[in-house]
């Protein structure tokens, strides 16, 4: 009886599954994660999924970061989930220390507000309208290349200095208010440069607390690991945002952009 007890799991239905997948956009939630998790099979009629519901607070006793105050409801509701690609998943799952309930509830909510950022009304409709009609394509370059020797978008997190990202996304914000001064208010890839822009402002306030001039590279002190989630949030948000514009001209991204462009899992 007790050792069935240890065993016993709360998982999760078909549909919070399902939900946890579709709130998530099929993209892994882990802010250093590119991986979209769902795509074609091999057999026309069907479709591959390959994420992971994996629960923040364990399903049974047996698992990482349980939780015994929580009920069996608790323990399998759609809030105690996140969806992650199979490897993530398997390495939260491992690392019970690298990885707590706080943090795991943390990018969970960043991600899905950075998926409501990019598929709003107005980002959905000018995606739409450049691949039907393409237009402005010279534009659509320029602003890929303005994004291009933003070393802050790409180079390993170990090896940047906060208050240079600052100054770098300033000057990139800069770039997109010039480039908007050529558009009229209103047309797609204005509402493209918009929803960049606002993706810049979302990290500045994501990071306002904290002290860039004299933060420095430590993965055990809290305010590195806030700034790190934060920088990786943005460059996940620009990096699904480019490859839809750069899909939709048939640009060819750089290889430094193709480092934060999604991935199939």
């Amino acid at each position: 009886m007790g050792d069935r007890a240890l065993t016993t799991r709360d998982n999760f239905t078909e549909a919070t599954k399902k939900a946890l997948a579709i709130r998530a956009a099929h993209f892994c939630s882990s802010p250093r994660c590119l991986k979209l998790t769902a795509g074609p099979s091999s057999d026309p009629s069907k479709a591959l999924t390959t994420g992971h519901a994996a629960h923040i607070h364990a399903a049974s006793k047996l698992g990482p970061r349980y939780k015994a105050s929580q009920g069996p409801d608790e323990r399998k509701s759609i809030e105690n989930g996140i969806w992650l690609c199979r490897e993530c998943g398997v390495i939260v799952d491992s690392d019970e220390s690298g990885h707590k309930a706080e943090q795991l509830r943390k990018w969970k909510d960043d991600h899905e507000a950075m998926i409501s950022e990019v598929r709003t009304e107005g980002y959905s409709r000018s995606l739409a309208l450049l691949q039907s009609g393409r237009m402005e394509p010279q534009i659509a370059k320029t602003i890929i290349a303005s994004m291009e020797d933003r070393r802050s978008l790409w180079i390993t997190f170990d090896a940047e200095f906060p208050d240079r990202v600052r100054q770098s996304l300033d000057e990139l914000r800069s770039r997109f208010a010039a480039i908007r001064g050529d558009l009229l208010d209103g047309t797609p890839l204005d509402g493209i440069l918009l929803s960049l822009t606002k993706t810049i402002l979302s990290f500045f306030n994501a990071v306002e607390a904290l002290d860039l001039k004299t933060l420095r590279c430590n993965a055990g002190a809290p305010e590195w690991l806030h700034f790190s989630d934060a920088l990786a949030t943005l460059r996940k948000s620009i990096g699904l945002q480019i490859a839809n514009l750069a899909s939709a001209y048939n640009i060819t991204l750089s290889e430094d952009m193709q480092r934060i462009a999604p991935l199939e899992s």
